[in-house]
């Protein structure tokens, strides 16, 4: 929001929630207050949508009810208006089946072969995607993929890519693959550039990442905690052994899941470039700039 309005561009914003105060003195913002599971509010004359709603947590049934069906209702709506579409998506739809550690990850890295393998939120912005391409490709409209990696930002300092946390120690691989970030503020330009630069191709996927992506021990160390080092092969071994039990895992014990989160591996943002972005921050400028804001 900040950024769009630092650029001049009039908002339409769609809240569940309230408004944070400062809004109310700005003349170039619209605030629509709805449930968009129950509500889809009308889209004419808005020129691009750009739809970051999603349940961060939740099984099958709840995801379906708060993400994936509003998403497409609302994707809907503004394709029948004409509205270019930018979805927010996630790295979290990547498979990791064709990958080797440290092989290079971009957009071009296919989506997870096995989505029931993998946890209700990768499953849920797997099909928020699937139903983004038949939209646009129905009314003809549009449609840009933004995939942000782990958004960092005030409050929002911890991710699954780091490991576990059990009280001041932090149980993780050790290897120097890249963590797959993304300052807040990057991913909003991102964003912004997403939703208002030409675009050539009926549907473009973009990888939200920052620049400067550090491994896990260099950003433990940014947080001042401490880490417990474990070999990344341990990791997949003790995984693999627990395959068998399938589904009935948590998180992080399917074999799937702990590929995409913990794997070591390397990542391009040059479509992002491509597109007009520039890194405002090197990562310690942008986590202690996090950290004084919380």
């Amino acid at each position: 929001m900040d950024r769009a309005r630092a650029e001049g561009h009039p908002v339409r914003a769609i809240l569940r929630g309230a408004a944070p105060i400062g809004w109310a003195a700005d003349p170039g913002i619209e605030v629509v207050r709805t449930d968009l599971a129950r509500n889809i509010p009308p889209l004419n004359g808005v020129g691009a949508v750009i739809h970051a709603a999603a349940r961060l947590e939740g099984d099958d049934a709840a995801q379906m009810r708060n993400t994936v069906a509003p998403s497409a209702a609302l994707l809907e709506q503004a394709a029948q208006a004409g509205t270019r579409l930018v979805l927010v998506g996630s790295i979290s739809v990547l498979g990791t089946d064709a990958l080797a550690p440290f092989d290079l990850v971009d957009e071009t890295t296919p989506t997870e072969p096995r989505p029931e393998a993998r946890d209700a939120y990768a499953r849920a912005k797997i099909a928020q995607e699937r139903d983004a391409r038949k939209i646009s490709a129905r009314h003809g409209v549009p449609l840009r993929i933004v995939r942000p990696g782990a958004i960092f930002g005030p409050g929002r300092l911890w991710n699954g890519h780091m490991g576990l946390s059990l009280g001041p120690l932090t149980f993780g691989p050790r290897h120097a693959g890249e963590l797959p970030l993304c300052w807040l503020p990057h991913a909003a330009q991102i964003l912004v550039l997403a939703a208002t630069r030409p675009q050539t191709e009926a549907v473009e996927v973009i990888h939200a990442l920052d620049d400067d992506r550090p491994d896990r021990a260099r950003y433990l160390a940014a947080l001042g905690r401490r880490g417990l080092p474990l070999g990344w092969r341990g990791f997949d071994a003790a995984a693999g052994l627990l395959t068998p039990l399938g589904p009935r895992l948590p998180g992080l014990l399917r074999r799937e899941t702990l590929r995409a989160r913990l794997m070591p591996l390397r990542y391009a943002n040059a479509r992002a470039h491509a597109l007009g972005f520039r890194a405002e921050a090197g990562f310690e400028a942008a986590m202690a700039a996090a950290r004084g804001a919380a």
